[in-house]
């Protein structure tokens, strides 16, 4: 049941009319108020995981490596589905036993998205689109929190970035919603134009590119990058916004977008750019930006003060009180896993494990050479998804370390070790994390700062877990 007596978002005719399917039910009520009541049900936004289904929602049953979504339809409605997609292959195994109503498509992944951008069109507030190398995910919060100073803002959650992802952030739209922030995340060539396609962005940002996903079909370098992060820009109508983080490889990628770019960052050359920058160490940054009063941004590092400026250019192209602005950034507090500032035997660790490519984690490595302590390690775990260029790139990030120990995990760590050793630095090396882990224990006490930065599917954080356990 519904919290309220509000309309449903998608009436089930609807939905099967915007899914390009058939609606099937078992059972229709005969008698005509019953049918029509029946038939202005719908759904309000949509889910993948029958174990975290809510009441209302579509289920959207995805095949995979090691199962099959349909296998669990019954269970999808027993939560509380209010309807949910079925492949026409998949049907027979259904047909006579229907656990509620189901719309037969041909392709599940390519209806969920033309629901998604049906619904999308039919919304009426301003939709921008966020993508970049780094810093996507704390860009994204920081816009949403400035523009929730004007109106309620849809934002996406966790990591629903992908072709699954965004779909499922778009039906979670409502009439409330005058703005949404939608994060596009790409591996491949082609997939950002194919995300902005389906989210139907009014401004977009990017937030820099760096070397990440180069191991990725179609990308080898940080041109190629550069070029598939520009398609953003594209994408948008002529003379929209594309809110870009200043560096000459995106200028190249955008030459003949037609788009209005307005740059942010620390050079000269960009339109939203700080006048004056205080590094607080572990208080974060004070800085300044013509128009707005001086901010105290609590999150950590350098780099976050670019993120902030990103949502300083969005603020101020749409025109958002100032103070406010700058009250929302500097409640602003770092997400799990970035950048997150931690204590454990009185030991301070800065704990970066979501992401990691070269660009990050030298920004993370700067973090640490000038955070206050006796005695600073760097944990470094392995940068992924850097193809052919992995070894070199990961002995550049070794020899990138400055005032700390390098301690060095998991399968490229000979390589980091390797640049580290050729600047000069001190070096352990360890076989696996459950070895890391007793070196880390004992060398935690007063004065000692730990950075622990690697890629998300390297799974740093393992490391912590019997030492805050013990």
């Amino acid at each position: 049941m519904r919290a309220t007596d509000a309309p449903p978002m998608i009436p089930l005719p609807q939905l099967a009319q915007m899914a390009g399917g058939d609606l099937l039910v078992r059972e229709v009520p005969k008698h005509p108020s019953a049918r029509e009541a029946f038939l202005r049900e719908g759904v309000e936004g949509a889910s993948i995981d029958s174990r975290t289904i809510r009441p209302g929602e579509l289920f959207v049953p995805l095949a995979g490596r090691n199962t099959d979504g349909h296998r669990f339809l019954e269970e999808a409605f027993t939560r509380g589905a209010a309807a949910a997609l079925c492949d026409r292959l998949a049907y027979p195994a259904w047909r006579g036993r229907e656990p509620g109503p189901l719309v037969l498509v041909e392709d599940v992944t390519a209806a969920l998205q033309r629901l998604a951008n049906r619904h999308r069109r039919s919304w009426q507030g301003l939709l921008l689109a966020v993508t970049g190398s780094s810093g996507k995910t704390t860009t994204k919060n920081l816009v949403a929190a400035v523009l929730e100073t004007r109106a309620p803002v849809l934002k996406t959650e966790g990591n629903r970035n992908n072709h699954w992802g965004v779909p499922l952030t778009l039906l979670a739209l409502r009439a409330e919603h005058q703005a949404a922030v939608v994060e596009l995340a790409m591996s491949g060539a082609g997939e950002i134009a194919a995300l902005a396609a389906i989210a139907g962005p009014q401004a977009g940002l990017i937030t820099n590119v760096g070397r990440a996903h180069l191991g990725g079909p179609g990308l080898g370098s940080a041109a190629a990058i550069a070029r598939e992060k520009a398609a953003l820009g594209f994408a948008l109508a002529p003379g929209e916004p594309l809110f870009v983080g200043d560096g000459p490889l995106l200028r190249a990628a955008l030459g003949k977008a037609r788009c209005r770019v307005i740059r942010f960052g620390f050079s000269r050359a960009a339109e939203v750019r700080p006048s004056r920058i205080e590094d607080l160490g572990p208080d974060g940054s004070r800085f300044e930006v013509e128009g707005f009063p001086p901010i105290h941004l609590r999150l950590i590092g350098r780099h976050q003060v670019m993120n902030a400026l990103a949502a300083l250019a969005v603020a101020r192209e749409v025109r958002l009180d100032p103070e406010a602005v700058t009250a929302a950034l500097a409640a602003a507090r770092p997400v799990a896993g970035r950048m997150e500032v931690r204590t454990l035997r009185g030991a301070v660790l800065l704990v970066d494990y979501y992401n990691a490519n070269p660009e990050s984690t030298r920004a993370a490595l700067g973090t640490l050479a000038g955070w206050p302590g006796r005695r600073r390690i760097a944990v470094l775990g392995e940068m992924l998804e850097l193809g052919t260029q992995a070894a070199r790139l990961h002995r550049e990030v070794g020899a990138a370390v400055r005032g700390a120990e390098l301690w060095a995990v998991g399968p490229h760590a000979p390589d980091t070790a390797a640049g580290a050793k050729r600047a000069g630095l001190r070096v352990r090396v360890f076989a696996d994390k459950a070895a890391l882990a007793v070196a880390l224990e004992a060398a935690l006490e007063p004065g000692t700062v730990v950075l622990l930065k690697a890629s998300r599917g390297a799974a740093l954080e393992d490391v912590l877990a019997p030492i805050q356990e013990a």
